[in-house]
């Protein structure tokens, strides 16, 4: 829009404006730098300064047009009108990196004065230091605006996916990490390598009916905890259902899997929970590409295998026979 000016120029002229055609042109130097470096910047704090630097050449693009003006009262206007262009980059930044930038719109007033010999100087900056401030009043107002809408927002999509007992995933994350189509594969890097274990913790009826439900839910909590402890940071555990819980190792091999759960069932069996010694089980299961659920029903077979043989075991679903899976019924 700087190169629109020329229009203005023009009209102060009274014919075609020859002598600022190049300064208003020279704004599309710092746009094709932007534009060769913009997509190279992959955090927007490294981009500041480039980003500021356009807004910037613009007013320095002004200041060069002003020098060839006959009149240059109109210079006012022009600098009044930068300030909402520095408003416009301002609001994809923090106002902590806005302010300093911003305030150098004054210093090329100062400076440019030096050379174009405004008239009305001390008007100008008269005007320009209550606009600045009210944009910086504006951002300040806006940011604190978008914070708390970024923070609920947040909040709200952690709490949709997120059980509230344990901090582990709800089933609700599934559908984040699975394909929406009747394929229902698994919508995540590294989804040919994934290990699925189904976790069970022994005989919870009996800890609920001796020490109540509120030591159940300490029981819940420690079991997750100890879970987090033992997987990696790029592992999903989601809260299946009541004292159920899957966890998907994502980038693992099968191996690597039976180790991961075999040190989950051993510190659960040895680590103090502060209600009752605990125990529990676990299927284990290869994700094939296919269906997800595939996989989940191998892994619950597997349990129901640990289960049945005596609990307190890692179990994976290709170590069992068919005809030991007799009378099996899905807990899913």
């Amino acid at each position: 829009m700087e190169i629109t000016y020329f229009v203005s120029d023009c009209q102060i002229f009274g014919r075609f404006a020859a002598e600022t055609l190049i300064p208003r042109f020279s704004v599309i130097v710092p746009l094709i730098l932007l534009a060769v470096c913009e997509r190279r910047i992959k955090d927007y704090r490294y981009g500041v300064f480039l980003y500021y630097m356009v807004a910037h050449a613009s007013m320095w693009a002004t200041i060069w047009a002003i020098w060839f003006l006959p009149n240059k009262d109109f210079a006012r206007e022009g600098f009044i009108i930068m300030h909402f262009a520095f408003l416009a980059i301002g609001l994809g930044m923090p106002v902590v990196y806005h302010i300093p930038i911003h305030s150098l719109v004054l210093l090329n007033i100062i400076i440019s004065n030096m050379w174009n010999h405004y008239e009305h100087f001390n008007m100008m900056i008269s005007l320009a230091v209550p606009v600045f401030i009210g944009i910086i009043v504006i951002m300040l107002i806006l940011e604190n605006s978008y914070a708390d809408q970024y923070l609920i927002k947040k909040e709200l999509e952690k709490t949709s996916i997120t059980d509230n007992l344990t901090e582990a995933f709800n089933r609700n994350k599934i559908n984040e990490i699975v394909s929406h189509d009747e394929a229902e594969q698994l919508n995540i890097p590294q989804s040919a390598n994934v290990v699925v274990l189904m976790i069970d913790i022994d005989k919870f009826k009996r800890v609920n009916d001796t020490y109540g439900h509120d030591a159940g839910d300490k029981i819940l909590v420690f079991l997750a905890e100890q879970i987090k402890r033992c997987i990696r940071s790029s592992d999903m555990l989601i809260r299946w259902g009541g004292e159920e819980f899957v966890v998907f190792l994502v980038g693992a091999e099968t191996e690597v899997g039976l180790r991961i759960a075999e040190h989950i069932r051993h510190s659960v069996e040895t680590f103090e929970n502060e209600v009752c010694p605990i125990t529990i089980s676990i299927g284990v299961s290869r994700y094939d590409g296919g269906n997800y659920r595939d996989a989940v029903r191998k892994a619950d077979r597997a349990l129901y295998y640990a289960k049945g043989h005596g609990r307190n075991l890692v179990v994976h679903y290709d170590d069992i026979a068919d005809e030991d899976l007799k009378g099996y019924t899905e807990t899913e």
